[in-house]
C-alpha cells in the first residue's frame, strides 16, 4: 500500500512537471522545414499528451486497484516516455539529431 502512494505522488509531480513540457513542444516546429518532418508530428503528439498519461497513471490504478492488473497500470506512462526515447532515437538516426531532416 505504501508504494502505491508514493507512486501516486510520484506521477501527479511528474505530470504537474510535464505541463511545462507539454507547453513548450511547440517550439519544435520553429525551424523552417518542421512541419513537413513526420518524426517531429509524432514527437509533438507524444510530448502533448505526456501530462495526460501521468495523471491517468496516478489515477487508474487506484480505480482498479482491486483487479489483477490494477498495479500494472502504474507503467501506463512509461510507456509514453519509451515512445519520446524512441522518436529521439529515430530522429537522430534518420535526421541527423536536426529537428528539419533534409533541410539545411
Amino acid at each position: 500500500m505504501t508504494i502505491r502512494i508514493v507512486l501516486t505522488c510520484l506521477w501527479v509531480a511528474a505530470g504537474l512537471l510535464s505541463i511545462a513540457l507539454a507547453f513548450s513542444s511547440f517550439f519544435f516546429f520553429d525551424a523552417p522545414g518542421t512541419e513537413s518532418n513526420k518524426i517531429i508530428w509524432a514527437l509533438f503528439y507524444a510530448v502533448l499528451s505526456l501530462p495526460i498519461w501521468w495523471f491517468l497513471g496516478a489515477l487508474l490504478p487506484w480505480i482498479f486497484g482491486r483487479t489483477r492488473f490494477g498495479n500494472w497500470l502504474f507503467l501506463i506512462p512509461i510507456v509514453d516516455v519509451v515512445v519520446i526515447v524512441a522518436l529521439f532515437a529515430a530522429l537522430q538516426a534518420f535526421c541527423g539529431g536536426q529537428f528539419a531532416c533534409g533541410h539545411s
